[in-house]
């Protein structure tokens, strides 16, 4: 009789435990979370509170497989609980694993056909989109927001995605329902800004990387969006300024270091664009900082040197718009028209029709 009386109080204690595991979890403090998950197991062995929190446990640790393995052995004995299928979804999603993700998601949706589970849909519509599957994705986005219109998740998935689509304006007013919510998140204000970007409405596209700007002085993506607005608008003094303000805090970044290098060859400057191209090529071969300095050299007469790099481009990646003009040019200001005419033909041939090619072609024959 003792020993069932113990048995008994023990087992009572098994929901103090439980509460003391999720306050613990939530507080990040797992090695004394899972402490008290275990001392529930070594009550009952087949908890499932008790299993689920040490998948999430794990998870929380970043010990994936391991969470995985506590997840499965809860839907072995509850095959549809939710926070199970929850954790184990999310683990296989951190470790990339987004096919087995999307099954166990999907798979719980089919068995609940007739609610609409906003974590679920929202978890599939993520790793639909990081799948590239953007119709897939809207598709989960939707359902969740004809329940839920002022979800976050929903709108930024939806405006995400839209984006990536090209469909700026439609992803411009899934941003702008959640500026209104939270008017100060700086990933929204840039995102607002982006699309206006894409729109060419570089004026409007400001306003917003600015607000981002006056929340954190030194954000990438505000910082970008400012120097790329200024270069859309021909300022480029602006956006040089805005430009080396990124390279204050990312000097060796090639992408930033051949823009800026393009907004001083715009400016006439080309001694300081020679400079930021070359320190670009010097961290890696890029394309379009190679480019730039073939233009500098073009400007600057330096005829031999520009057609090198240009050749070069075109061995490396073919023959395009951008290098045929510029190679006919040079060729033509070298008193070559032979040679202008023979890369202006050889694009045609292949297949780079273009009309100002053609209009170039037929004055360069006549005058020749």
């Amino acid at each position: 009789m003792k020993k069932q009386k113990k048995s008994y109080e023990e087992w009572q204690k098994i929901p103090e435990l439980s509460k003391s595991g999720y306050t613990l979890l939530k507080e990040r403090r797992y090695r004394e979370a899972s402490q008290e998950f275990e001392k529930i197991l070594e009550l009952d062995k087949k908890n499932i509170y008790a299993l689920v929190g040490l998948g999430d446990v794990s998870r929380g640790e970043k010990r994936f497989e391991k969470s995985i393995e506590y997840y499965k052995k809860a839907l072995t004995i509850d095959p549809l609980n939710k926070f199970a299928l929850i954790g184990i979804a999310d683990a296989y999603r951190a470790l990339r694993m987004h096919t087995d993700a999307v099954r166990i998601w999907e798979e719980y949706l089919s068995y609940n056909e007739h609610e609409f589970d906003i974590a679920i849909l929202t978890r599939l519509g993520d790793t639909y989109r990081k799948m590239g599957k953007l119709k897939e994705a809207i598709e989960k986005y939707e359902k969740a927001y004809t329940v839920d219109r002022k979800n976050p998740y929903v709108l930024s998935g939806l405006g995400l995605c839209n984006f990536e689509m090209n469909e700026f304006v439609t992803s411009l007013q899934y941003w702008n329902q959640l500026h209104e919510i939270e008017p100060k998140d700086i990933k929204v204000l840039t995102n607002m800004g982006n699309c206006y970007r894409k729109l060419k409405q570089f004026n409007d596209g400001l306003k917003y990387f600015y607000k981002a700007l006056d929340i954190e002085d030194e954000n990438f993506y505000a910082l970008y969006g400012i120097a790329d607005c200024y270069r859309g608008l021909r300022d480029y003094g602006k956006a040089a300024e805005y430009w080396r303000k990124i390279l204050k805090n990312d000097p060796y970044n090639r992408k930033i270091l051949t823009r800026l290098g393009d907004s001083y060859r715009n400016l006439g400057n080309y001694q300081t664009a020679r400079h930021y191209y070359q320190k670009a090529i010097e961290r890696e071969f890029d394309y379009y900082a190679i480019l730039g300095l073939s233009m500098v050299d073009k400007a600057e007469k330096n005829y031999d040197a520009a057609v090198e790099n240009l050749q070069q481009l075109e061995r490396m990646s073919g023959l395009n718009y951008q290098l045929t003009i510029l190679l006919s040019e040079c060729f033509t200001e070298m008193n070559k028209p032979d040679l202008a005419i023979q890369v202006l033909g050889d694009a045609l041939k292949k297949g780079i029709t273009n009309e100002e090619l053609k209009r170039r072609l037929k004055l360069l024959k006549q005058g020749h």
